[in-house]
């Protein structure tokens, strides 16, 4: 037996970026009609509002997935942050969106106003001719140069101060240090959760969690220019760590800002407020089941490294990340 052979895997890191490029990442001209779009319904909402510079209303932010340019193939909206500012603007979240609902259609009487209404903590504008919807979220405002105010969490329900221009930031920063590789592990982590959200019973874990999770992992010195050893290192430290220790980030506060107590079953901080620990809904049901279903990512994972036939690579590659896997 070829010995060097043997200890070749058979599934390539050039096959890993050609499934990538095929099945998971949102293709560019793709993201730049879904930027468009939003670009448009903000060009509308200035104009709108030099109009009328006492709506209630200060800045649309594209936000989300689109925004930090980790969006997967399969996504069908814009995540969008509207600033409301001033008394005008209700305090309470139902009150809130159907305010910011009819400012929308004064602002947008080119849509149908069937077309904007509220789903869930936002208010949705959908587009027939693209099959855009574009979620708005509303923040209130504090007005500084930081961008932080109040939104309403999607998960919890809770009000929380945060900062999408910081968000954006935190992520950037971490991407111009490992330029395509931060980005695309954090869109194959999330096609893996996508498969066990289809395929376990109960299974939930958010988008902004997965990418916090990578976040830390990249921190601690990861390579991901290997993408097989880069899953496999995350998997490894949600087994390792059972999720038990607190994830925080120090772009924008110590650690000393965090609570003195623990604030759920899993902690994992928000990295530009010190207050908000984003995993609090998580059940001690849920953590188990995800570091269960890590280790076994894990082990299929490792498994895979020895396979003789690319075909048996293949199937180990379709358990982790679902029957699309080809090469």
């Amino acid at each position: 037996m070829d010995t060097m052979n043997f200890l070749t895997p058979e599934i390539s890191q050039a096959d890993l970026v050609t499934f990538s490029d095929e099945r998971v990442n949102l293709k560019q001209p793709d993201a730049q009609r879904y930027r468009e779009q939003v670009s448009n319904l903000r060009d509308d909402l200035d104009r709108y509002l030099a109009a009328h510079p006492d709506f209630g209303v200060e800045k649309m932010l594209l936000s989300g997935s689109l925004a930090k340019g980790i969006a997967l193939k399969t996504i069908r909206d814009a995540d969008v942050a509207i600033y409301v500012k001033g008394a005008s603007a209700p305090q309470e979240l139902s009150a809130l969106l159907n305010w910011l609902g009819a400012k929308l259609r004064l602002t947008y009487p080119q849509i149908d106003p069937q077309k904007i209404y509220v789903d869930g903590p936002c208010v949705v504008i959908a587009f027939s001719g693209t099959g855009i919807k574009v979620e708005i979220t509303p923040v209130h405002s504090l007005g500084d140069a930081e961008g932080r105010g109040y939104l309403w969490d999607r998960s919890t329900g809770k009000k929380v101060l945060t900062s999408i221009p910081r968000h954006l930031e935190f992520i950037r920063s971490r991407k111009d240090k490992r330029p395509t590789h931060y980005a695309q592990v954090i869109r194959l982590m999330k096609w893996w959760v996508r498969q066990r959200e289809k395929d376990t019973v109960g299974f939930k874990f958010r988008s902004f969690l997965v990418e916090l999770i990578v976040a830390k992992v990249a921190d601690s010195g990861a390579d991901f220019s290997d993408y097989h050893a880069a899953l496999e290192s995350v998997f490894v430290y949600i087994q390792n760590s059972g999720l038990k220790e607190r994830i925080a980030f120090a772009d924008y506060y110590k650690a000393s800002a965090l609570p003195n107590t623990r604030t759920g079953v899993v902690e994992i901080f928000d990295p530009v407020t010190p207050d908000n620990n984003v995993a609090a809904d998580i059940t001690e049901s849920t953590r188990s089941q995800l570091v269960d279903l890590a280790g076994k990512a894990l082990d299929t994972l490792s498994y895979a490294r020895t396979c003789q036939t690319k075909g048996e690579a293949v199937e180990c590659w379709r358990e982790v990340m679902g029957a699309t896997f080809n090469t």
